[in-house]
Formats: C-alpha cells, structure tokens, sequence
C-alpha cells in the first residue's frame, strides 16, 4: 500500500476535509480480551491435543481421529493464528477522520464508515499511555460482542456488524486534536 492519504482521498464526499490519517500499531497484540481469551485457548488447544493424541494411541477409531482435527485446528488459531491474522490486517487497515465521518479501510474492499458528528464517541487509552482505541456511534450488542474485535477472532460478531473503530493508534495527539475538530463541526 503506498501512501494512506491517497488511499482515502478518492472515498471523501463533496465538501468533506479529511482532518486525519493513520494505522493501527501491528506490534500492539494484546487487549484487555486476551486475559481471559489466552487461558481459554491454551485450555481449548491442550484438550484437543490430548484428545487427539487418545484417538490415534488408544482408541485408534477412524472417526474418533477425524472427529477431532477441527479442534486442534481451531485450538491452534486460538493460540497463535489469529495474533498472525491480526498483525496482517494491521498492516493493510488505514484510519481516517474527516470533518463529518470516521473511515476504516482494510485492505482493497473493505471500507467502513460511521458519522461523527452528533454519534457517541468511545476513547481508550492503553495501560501503557502509547496508544488510543477509539470507537465510534452506538454499541449496542456491540458492547458485549465487541469485545472479540481486535483480537483476531472478530468473525464472532460478524452477524451482528462490526463497530467502526480505530485501533491501537500511536498518534494520540493527532487523532485527538481532529477528534476535537469534528466533533465542534
């Protein structure tokens, strides 16, 4: 991907200034989900070794051997596919900020957008203080099953839509100076 700007420039609407742009921190991989998401997969994935490990020793039934390949695979992406999928979208997600919309794009065909003016505006500062999570427009069920975006297993929520958001972005400044700028209209 070349320059991120060029990118955003031909989505803007008449009239609209795009204030800001930025990417997320490929090399932020952890959130506050993780605390209870790594001790599951590291339970998920451990059984379905052991599971698997009982079907081909002892049981030695077909079945039972095949039953169980789903599971060490999903227990394999629990524990570290999806910090890999994770970090490639990183890498190819740009965030901008104009004076009337927050846009998402990732990749080549997906592009989200949310309105900024008028629609609640959720900001998270990291533990460290480097970097700023900032969601936009009303959660909803989003509030419960948001807590899967950002972790690599977003496809959990993909039934109910996806929160448009910007995360882990190491320009706070920035962003908040356009947030401000937005927001007044």
């Amino acid at each position: 991907m070349n320059d991120p700007r060029s990118r955003l420039l031909p989505l803007l609407r008449q009239g609209e200034q795009l204030l800001w742009v930025g990417q997320p921190d490929p090399r932020v991989r952890f959130t506050p989900a993780d605390a209870f998401l790594v001790p599951f997969s590291v339970l998920w994935g451990g059984f379905a070794v052991f599971w698997e490990a009982a079907a081909i020793t002892t049981v030695r039934q077909p079945l039972f051997v095949i039953w169980g390949i789903p599971f060490v695979l999903v227990g394999l992406y629990f524990i570290f596919g999806r910090f890999i999928f994770k970090k490639r979208r990183k890498r190819a997600t740009i965030y901008g900020l104009t004076n009337s919309r927050a846009i998402v794009c990732t990749g080549d065909r997906s592009v989200s957008d949310s309105p900024v003016i008028g629609m609640p505006t959720k900001v998270d500062r990291a533990r460290d203080g480097r970097h700023v999570s900032v969601t936009f427009g009303y959660q909803g069920l989003m509030g419960l099953l948001g807590m899967y975006q950002n972790t690599g297993l977003d496809f959990f929520s993909l039934g109910m839509g996806q929160a448009v958001a910007f995360y882990d972005v190491g320009d706070i400044d920035g962003l908040k100076r356009a947030l401000d700028q937005a927001q007044v209209g």
